[in-house]
C-alpha cells in the first residue's frame, strides 16, 4: 500500500489560487486508507476551496493510478472536465500522473507520497520494502535488510553493533540480529552465512518499466 501525508491547506490554496473552477478527485483505496484521499478527505478539500470558487464535481476513484480505471471513471464527468481550470488530487504520485496523461487538464497534488507500506491497522504503517528489484528475503527469514537497516547492509550488521543494538537507532535491535534469531528458532542459521552480491544497479535505474504480453 502507497503510504501518503496531506500537504497544508495553506500550501494547496497556494496552489490552486489561480484557478476558479475544479474538481476534487480522491482515491478510495490506499489514500482511503491512510485517511488522506477518502471521501471525507474529499468533502473536506471541497470546503476548503470552495470559498471563492466553483466546484464542479467530487469523485473517488478506485484506483486512479490505473489509467484504464481513471478513463472510465472520468468518462462520467466529460461535461464538467470541459469546465474545469484544475483537478486537485487526493491520491499518491503516480495517480497524480495517471489523472494528468488521463484529463490533459492541470493536476494540483494535494498529498505527498511517502513509501511502499506494510499495514497493520488504521494509522500504523510501516515501511518493509524499497522495492529495490534485488530481493534476498528467501535468506533472511523474510526480513528486508535493505530497508530495516540504516546502512542496507546486505550481508550481516556492521561493525558498530552494541549488543544486539543497532548504532544508529539504538532504540531497536540490528536487523541482521533479528534475522539471525528468527533463522536459528527455524533451524535454518546456516542461511545467515549466504552471501549476496552487490546489487547490478545498471538492471533498475529509474525510470523502471515492465511491459509483458497476455498469452
Amino acid at each position: 500500500m502507497i503510504v501518503t501525508r496531506k500537504k497544508a491547506p495553506q500550501t494547496i490554496q497556494e496552489l490552486a489560487e489561480r484557478y476558479k473552477k475544479l474538481i476534487i478527485v480522491g482515491c478510495s483505496e490506499c489514500a482511503a486508507v491512510c485517511q488522506t484521499g477518502g471521501s471525507e478527505q474529499v468533502k473536506e478539500m471541497a470546503t476548503l476551496l470552495g470559498n471563492g470558487r466553483e466546484i464542479l464535481a467530487t469523485i473517488s476513484i478506485e484506483s486512479p493510478c490505473d489509467k484504464r480505471i481513471s478513463a472510465r471513471d472520468f468518462r462520467r464527468l466529460e461535461k464538467e472536465l470541459e469546465g474545469a481550470d484544475a483537478l486537485v488530487a487526493l491520491t499518491c504520485g503516480s495517480g497524480v500522473q495517471a489523472i494528468a496523461e488521463v484529463t490533459g487538464k492541470k493536476v494540483i497534488a494535494a498529498l505527498d507520497t511517502d513509501f511502499l507500506g506494510m499495514v497493520e491497522r488504521l494509522g500504523r504503517f510501516y515501511e518493509r520494502c524499497s522495492h529495490c528489484g534485488h530481493c534476498i528475503l528467501n535468506d533472511t527469514a523474510e526480513i528486508c535488510p535493505v530497508t530495516l537497516c540504516p546502512r542496507g547492509l546486505r550481508n550481516g550488521p556492521c561493525e558498530n553493533i552494541h549488543g544486539t543494538r543497532c548504532d544508529v537507532n539504538n532504540d531497536r535491535d540490528c536487523v541482521w540480529h533479528t534475522i539471525y534469531e528468527r533463522l536459528s528458532s527455524r533451524g535454518e542459521a546456516e542461511r545467515f552465512a549466504a552471501y549476496h552480491e552487490p546489487p547490478d544497479w545498471s538492471t533498475c535505474r529509474s525510470p523502471r518499466e515492465e511491459i509483458w504480453e497476455r498469452k
